[in-house]
């Protein structure tokens, strides 16, 4: 099916706001706008009140009007392929939700104070904590809905993709370190050693920076001063299920700490073959 292989696309791609995306995150909306004015309208009723069911969805379609486009939005952060730890969830969770509930308050204040005398501070004034917690559920049922679709490899270049090449300034000239023959990296000082087979380079850069462009390619932290390419890690030292020291081919070892042990034993056990 066209629109099945769509998603797929859409997945692979890391979510960019193409049409399949975005009409789920529509429909989605219209669902909630739909469930949310039969709610309201069906409590009407009972009470025995004259309740006109346009009025509840017209309604309901001005509270809810903001979520059209912030679905995509706190979907797509919560979807980022690079919150793979408990730290990357919880600050695109604090992004996204800052974002939310910023747009959220503006949108309420203004659209509101529309054919009142009040101000949009005044009209922000007004609400309580209980006007907004339709947002909250909506916000953490986005959110979570894009932790569990991260997108996926794509099969087809998930071996042929070449990662590309660092580049490093030294004595000057730039020199080309092709990604695939770094074994490693260990912060010295204002500096990163990067290992390779038979020597080390040292590249200027932040170990936040580096980790950064080389885990989209595979590689992994194991510690606050080192990463390593898996594929290029030949023995782990271990102490029980955690790995405590890991060595890469060209038999420089380095320390695997606490925080990261947890993530380097999963990543290891996905590259053995059954």
């Amino acid at each position: 099916m066209a629109f099945v292989d769509d998603i797929r696309e859409v997945r692979r791609a890391g979510f960019p706001l193409r049409a399949p995306f975005l009409a789920i995150t529509s429909i989605t909306w219209l669902a909630c706008l739909l469930v949310f004015a039969t709610a309201g309208w069906i409590d009407a009723v009972r009470e025995h009140q004259q309740a006109d069911f346009p009025t509840y969805l017209l309604a309901w379609m001005r509270g809810l009007l903001p979520w059209l486009f912030l679905f995509p939005l706190v979907f797509k952060l919560g979807a980022r392929h690079a919150n793979t730890n408990l730290r990357g969830s919880a600050h695109s969770a604090l992004v996204a939700g800052t974002t939310a509930m910023v747009a959220i308050l503006a949108y309420a204040a203004i659209a509101f104070s529309i054919g009142t005398d009040r101000t949009p501070l005044e009209t922000l004034a007004s609400f309580g904590v209980r006007d907004f917690l339709w947002d909250v559920v909506l916000f953490a049922m986005a959110f979570l809905a894009g932790r569990q679709m991260r997108p996926e490899q794509d099969p087809r270049t998930a071996l042929a993709a070449d990662p590309g090449s660092l580049a490093v300034k030294s004595s000057g000239r730039v020199e080309y370190i092709p990604v695939a023959d770094i074994l490693g990296a260990t912060a010295q000082g204002n500096y990163i050693a990067l290992h390779l087979a038979n020597r080390e380079v040292l590249h200027r850069t932040t170990m936040a920076q580096l980790e950064t462009a080389l885990c989209n390619v595979g590689f992994v932290r194991i510690h606050r001063s080192h990463l390593v390419n898996p594929s290029q890690v030949s023995a782990a030292r271990s102490r029980g299920e955690s790995f405590r020291i890991v060595e890469l081919s060209n038999g420089v070892r380095l320390p695997v700490s606490d925080r990261y042990r947890a993530e380097l034993r999963r990543t290891m056990d996905e590259r053995v073959l059954d």
